[in-house]
């Protein structure tokens, strides 16, 4: 009876639970694991953001020149991100990307310009739609009708590359949105910007990436307006995105 006893003590024992001392070391194992995995979790998002940035950049790119070099004109039904007066009273979206604060009027020789280069028809937000579903929108203007278009600031075109002194009105801004010509043909669907800060959501701020075309050669109207680069919504271009990545990947 006495080494049943035992034994039944002995099987007690080793079915007790941790102690509150070898709970505690547990603890502090898995809180420094914690440690260890979520700042690679969040270097593993900021990388996957940045390198799907810098992949649509040139995927844009592309399928805008391979359009161009197809039918002899660029992609219409761009979107305007006009803040035309008019257009704004009549419930149009005037929200200007992130990066592009200038604001271009056109003459009839610019406007003459992109409808040179196949720009005819941009297409306007309407009250009430988020800039990620904008196929919703069925309104169309001429770049004569909206007169009013998004540009570049002298300060914009240095820093975006463009310029070495820069010149105002030189250069006007597109979303390369979900109704433009070249869906279908050289480009499946345009993409969509994820922001890094989800303060900066697709209800709040435009989820396109944004075509730069040259107007003017600084003083006269072109005679045909010409695509001079792609950049994401908060104005970062190919390089920039580039360089964001492999600083994040260096810093690790």
């Amino acid at each position: 009876m006495k080494a049943c006893s035992r034994s039944m003590s002995s099987r007690a024992k080793s079915r007790r639970g941790f102690t509150l001392i070898e709970l505690i070391v547990v603890l502090m194992i898995l809180v420094g694991l914690a440690g260890m995995i979520v700042p690679a979790v969040a270097d593993m998002v900021a990388r996957t953001h940045t390198a799907t940035a810098a992949r649509n950049i040139s995927e844009v790119a592309n399928a805008v020149a391979r359009y161009e070099v197809q039918y002899l004109s660029y992609p219409t039904r761009l979107d305007s991100l006009s803040d035309n007066a008019t257009l704004a009273a009549a419930g149009t979206w005037d929200q200007a990307p992130e990066g592009v604060t200038a604001t271009v009027t056109l003459t009839a020789d610019t406007a003459d310009a992109l409808a040179n280069a196949g720009v005819n028809s941009l297409a306007v937000h309407t009250d009430g739609q988020d800039s990620a579903t904008f196929t919703q929108s069925a309104t169309f203007v001429t770049p004569a009708d909206t007169n009013v278009v998004y540009g570049l600031t002298v300060a914009q075109q240095q820093s975006f590359g463009l310029e070495a002194t820069g010149v105002a009105g030189k250069y006007v801004v597109f979303g390369v949105g979900g109704q433009n010509t070249a869906i279908g043909k050289t480009m499946t669907t345009a993409p969509v910007h994820f922001p890094e800060s989800a303060a900066e959501n697709l209800n709040t701020s435009y989820g396109r990436f944004l075509a730069v075309f040259q107007i003017t050669d600084g003083t006269d109207a072109l005679e045909r307006a010409k695509l001079v680069a792609v950049y994401a919504p908060e104005g970062a271009s190919q390089g920039d995105e580039l360089a964001e990545y492999f600083e994040i990947v260096s810093d690790r």
